[in-house]
C-alpha cells in the first residue's frame, strides 16, 4: 500500500529529477490559483471552491490508490470522465465569478495612463471632509478602465460636473438620492442612487456595514476605486481590487487618490502603520494558503500524471553486492538476473531510457546492507525492489510491471584456502615444473569448497595452447600467467595473487591411438570348472577395440599383439544368473595406458553333483 501511494504521488520522483522545472511549474500554478482565489474572495463561490478542493484531494488519492493496488483500470477511466464533467459543472456554477475574472483580466496597470484632474480629487477630498465631519454616509465609485455604465443605468442619471457641493447635496440626509452609491467617470458624475454589487463572504469582517460591503463588491466586480464614508463613525475608507483600506486621514486620502488613480504606489507614515498585520489578517493569510497550496499540488499531480507515458519490455540487469567481504550473494532465479520491466515517466525520461537501452540492458546495482541468514533462500518482489533503487529513481522513472515478478537469492559464506598451482599440459609431458609463488590464496563459497576432495584442490593453469608446438627438451618460462576463474567447475570469487610465473621443461608428448581385433582370452580356475560349465555367448564380442595413451613414440610402435586382453573366473566366484558379464583386463607395455573399458558375456551352467 505504501509503495502504491508513493507511485500515485510520483511527482516526488519528478521533483528529485528536475527540481528547477518543477519549482517553476509549482510557482506558476500557485500564482494562478491565488489569483483565482482572490477573484472568488467575497463571493458565494468561496465555499464551493473549498468543497471542490476537498473532493479533488480525497478523490484523486483514493482513485489512484485503488486503481493501482486493486488493478481497477476502469475506475481510473471513469474518474477522468468525472473530472471533465466537473469542469463543465464549474463553468455553470461559477459563471458570475468567471465573468469577474474576464473583467479583471483586462485590469492591467499599463492601461491606467495619465492622472485625474486636480479639481476632481480636490472635490472628492472636500466632500469626504464634509461628510466625515457631519457623520453623513457616502459611497462613491470612480471609474477607471472597466466601464461602469451598466450600474449607472440602474440609478438616477445626473451627468453633471464633479463638485464638492453636488456630492454633499446628494448624500445629505433625507435627500432622495443619498441612500445608495454615486458613479463618477472622468470629470462627470454619471448617476446617483445606484445599487452596487454587495460582497458576500465569511472572510469579511462582520462589523462592516452595507456601504463597505457594497464598496468591496464593486471593487471585486470591476477595477473601480470606491470611496466610503461611514455614517456611524465618520471613518474614511478606500476599496480597491477587493482590499479595504480604512481609517484614512484627509491628507492620506488626497495622496491615495492621486496615486491610485494614476496607477502609482504610495506609502505614507500613517499607511505603513495601517499595514502592520493584525491577528485577523494573519489568520486570513493562513486560510488562503490552506486553499492555494493543496489545490496547487493537486493540479500539478494531475498534470504530471497526464504528461507521463509508459515504455515496456526494457531489459534491466540487476547486480547484487554485499558490503561484508566475508559473504557473497548468488541469484537463484531468474538466471541471469535480467528482468523485463515496464516503466512510467515523463516523455523526456522515457526517450532517454529508450536511447540508453537500445544496445544493452539497463544495469542497476543493489547493495544489501541489511543482514540475511546464510544459505537460506530469500524472495523479494522485483517491482518493489527495482522501484526503490537510486539508479532508477534518478532517471525520474516509476516501475509499473516486472517479469518475472520475484527475485530469489542466497547469501553464502566465503572461505579462503591456499592451494598449489599445477598446469594442464594437454598432449605434452611436463617435468621440472616450478611456479612463483607455488601457492595461491583462493576464495570460494564454503559449500563449493566442501565438495572438493583434497586431491582436487589444485589450481590448474590452462597451458594446452602454449605447449602444443613445444619440442621435447625445450624449457619454457611463462611470466604473469593469470590463475583460472573456476576450479573443478566451481567459481572462484577471489585469488591472491591473480598472476603467477611458470617455468617448465617438455619431456615428451602424449598420444592416443585405437587398436582393433584384440582377442580376449579366458582364464578359468579348475575349481570353478568343477562347479560350472562355461560357454561364450557371442564370439565376435571377444574381439575388442581399445584406446591407448602414452608416449608418442611408444604408442606409434604399438601393435595389437602387444596388448593382452583376458577375463579371469576365480574359483570363489558366485554368479547370480546364468548369463554373467565379466570385465576385460588389459596388459600393455610400460609407459602406455589403456583408456577403454570393455566387458564380455558368458553363459554359466551349473554341473550336476556326482552320485555318492
Amino acid at each position: 500500500m505504501v509503495d502504491t501511494i508513493l507511485r500515485s504521488l510520483g511527482g516526488l520522483r519528478t521533483f528529485a529529477n528536475e527540481p528547477v522545472a518543477v519549482l517553476i511549474e509549482l510557482l506558476l500554478i500557485g500564482l494562478s490559483v491565488n489569483w483565482c482565489a482572490s477573484v472568488l474572495q467575497g463571493t458565494r463561490g468561496t465555499r464551493p471552491l473549498r468543497g471542490v478542493l476537498t473532493v479533488l484531494v480525497v478523490a484523486t488519492l483514493a482513485v489512484n490508490i485503488l486503481a493501482a493496488q486493486l488493478d481497477w483500470p476502469r475506475l481510473a477511466l471513469l474518474y477522468r470522465y468525472l473530472l471533465m464533467g466537473l469542469a463543465f459543472i464549474a463553468l455553470v456554477a461559477f459563471q458570475p465569478e468567471l465573468r469577474r475574472a474576464v473583467i479583471r483580466a483586462g485590469d492591467v496597470q499599463f492601461r491606467r495612463r495619465g492622472t485625474r484632474e486636480s479639481k476632481v480629487i480636490t472635490a472628492l477630498v472636500q466632500s469626504a471632509r464634509y461628510l466625515s465631519k457631519n457623520r453623513y454616509g457616502g459611497l462613491i465609485a470612480i471609474q477607471r478602465a472597466v466601464d461602469l455604465g451598466a450600474w449607472a443605468e440602474k440609478g438616477t442619471l445626473v451627468n453633471a460636473d464633479v463638485s464638492a457641493n453636488l456630492l454633499n447635496s446628494i448624500f445629505f440626509p433625507n435627500s432622495p438620492l443619498h441612500d445608495l452609491g454615486v458613479i463618477i467617470a472622468g470629470n462627470r458624475v454619471l448617476a446617483a442612487n445606484c445599487q452596487l454589487p454587495v460582497a458576500e463572504s465569511d472572510e469579511i469582517g462582520a462589523a462592516l456595514g452595507s456601504r463597505h460591503l457594497a464598496a468591496l463588491g464593486m471593487s471585486y466586480e470591476s477595477d473601480a476605486l470606491v470611496l466610503v464614508v461611514s455614517e456611524e463613525t465618520g471613518t474614511i475608507s478606500l476599496a480597491d481590487n477587493g482590499k479595504l483600506t480604512r481609517y484614512l486621514s484627509i491628507d492620506d486620502l488626497a495622496d491615495e487618490l492621486t496615486a491610485r488613480l494614476s496607477g502609482q504606489p504610495v506609502s505614507t507614515p500613517s499607511e505603513r502603520q495601517r499595514r502592520v498585520l493584525s491577528a485577523a489578517a494573519v489568520w486570513q493569510g493562513v486560510r488562503r494558503l490552506l486553499v492555494v497550496v493543496p489545490l496547487t499540488l493537486v493540479i500539478w499531480v494531475l498534470a504530471n500524471q497526464a504528461s507521463q507515458t509508459e515504455i515496456s519490455g526494457v531489459d534491466v540487469q540487476l547486480l547484487l553486492r554485499l558490503n561484508d567481504p566475508k559473504q557473497v550473494v548468488d541469484v537463484e532465479r531468474p538466471q541471469p538476473a535480467v528482468f523485463k520491466v515496464t516503466f512510467r515517466g515523463t516523455a523526456r525520461a522515457v526517450d532517454a531510457l529508450r536511447d540508453y537501452t537500445a544496445d544493452h540492458p539497463l544495469r542497476v546495482d543493489w547493495v544489501l546492507n541489511e543482514p540475511y541468514p546464510l544459505r537460506r533462500e530469500q524472495q523479494r518482489s522485483a517491482a518493489a525492489l527495482l522501484d526503490s533503487l537510486d539508479a532508477i529513481r534518478s532517471r525520474g522513472l516509476t516501475v509499473v510491471d516486472v517479469s518475472p515478478p520475484y527475485l530469489e537469492f542466497i547469501v553464502n559464506e566465503l572461505v579462503t584456502e591456499p592451494m598449489p598451482v599445477g598446469v594442464k599440459a594437454g598432449s605434452a609431458r611436463v617435468v621440472d615444473l616450478r611456479t612463483e609463488p607455488d601457492r595461491v590464496s583462493v576464495t570460494l563459497r564454503r559449500r563449493d569448497l566442501a565438495q572438493l576432495l583434497p586431491a582436487e584442490r589444485v589450481l590448474l593453469l590452462p597451458l594446452e595452447d602454449r605447449l602444443r608446438d613445444a619440442a621435447p627438451g625445450q624449457v619454457l618460462s611463462l611470466p604473469a600467467m593469470r590463475v583460472p576463474d573456476r576450479i573443478r567447475g566451481f567459481a572462484i570469487v577471489g585469488a591472491e595473487p591473480r598472476e603467477v610465473s611458470v617455468t617448465l621443461r617438455i619431456e615428451g608428448r602424449q598420444a592416443t591411438r585405437r587398436l582393433a581385433q584384440i582377442p580376449v582370452r579366458l582364464n578359468v580356475s579348475p575349481g570353478f570348472l568343477e562347479r560350472y560349465d562355461v560357454k561364450v555367448v557371442d564370439e565376435q564380442e571377444w574381439l575388442v577395440e581399445v584406446e591407448v595413451e602414452g608416449d608418442e613414440t611408444k604408442v606409434a610402435a604399438l601393435r595389437p599383439a602387444d596388448v593382452k586382453a583376458f577375463v579371469t573366473l576365480p574359483s570363489d566366484l558366485l554368479p547370480q544368473t546364468p548369463l554373467h558379464r565379466a570385465d576385460v583386463e588389459f596388459s600393455v607395455p610400460e609407459g602406455v595406458t589403456v583408456l577403454s573399458q570393455r566387458s564380455v558375456q558368458l553363459r554359466l551352467t551349473p554341473r550336476e553333483s556326482p552320485s555318492p
